[in-house]
């Protein structure tokens, strides 16, 4: 009975999910291309590897996939958040910038013309950071 409550897309939503955290959780991203194993690192990788999903639904308009997987990456992070010991009162602010920052990750790869692997630099080694080719070429392969 209770299933009828829940979305028809969950399972495909979670399918997508667990293949974005599989990604994101690839050691040679953290070992090889020197991503930041820390919670913005993960936070970043998981934005990485989601985006293209992103994209495809507004293209296609899955709004509501779109919002689900939205709704399901956010729920990880709110709960990693916990499991990591931020407090109550530290954690509604702390999700408030994480959704700013997909916000405007997304507005950035949706952008026309859009580099991908620029983007994701400044994002995740700063505005004068660096990146190696290794990781442009990889990043590059989730966007064609």
């Amino acid at each position: 009975m209770f299933s009828l409550f829940k979305p028809k897309n969950n399972d495909e939503i979670e399918q997508i999910y667990q293949m974005i955290i599989d990604q994101s959780r690839q050691e040679k991203l953290y070992s090889d291309f020197d991503v930041p194993d820390k919670p913005i690192g993960r936070f970043q990788m998981i934005m990485l590897h989601a985006t293209p999903y992103f994209l495809s639904f507004a293209n296609e308009g899955h709004k509501v996939k779109s919002q689900n997987l939205f709704d399901r990456i956010f729920k990880d992070i709110e709960l990693s958040f916990r499991e990591i010991g931020v407090g109550d009162l530290a954690v509604p602010k702390k999700m408030k910038r994480y959704m700013q920052d997909f916000n405007g990750i997304i507005q950035a790869h949706a952008a026309a013309n859009a580099d991908h692997a620029d983007i994701t630099r400044r994002n995740v080694f700063g505005d004068d950071g660096k990146m190696s080719k290794p990781f442009q070429t990889y990043i590059k392969g989730l966007f064609s």
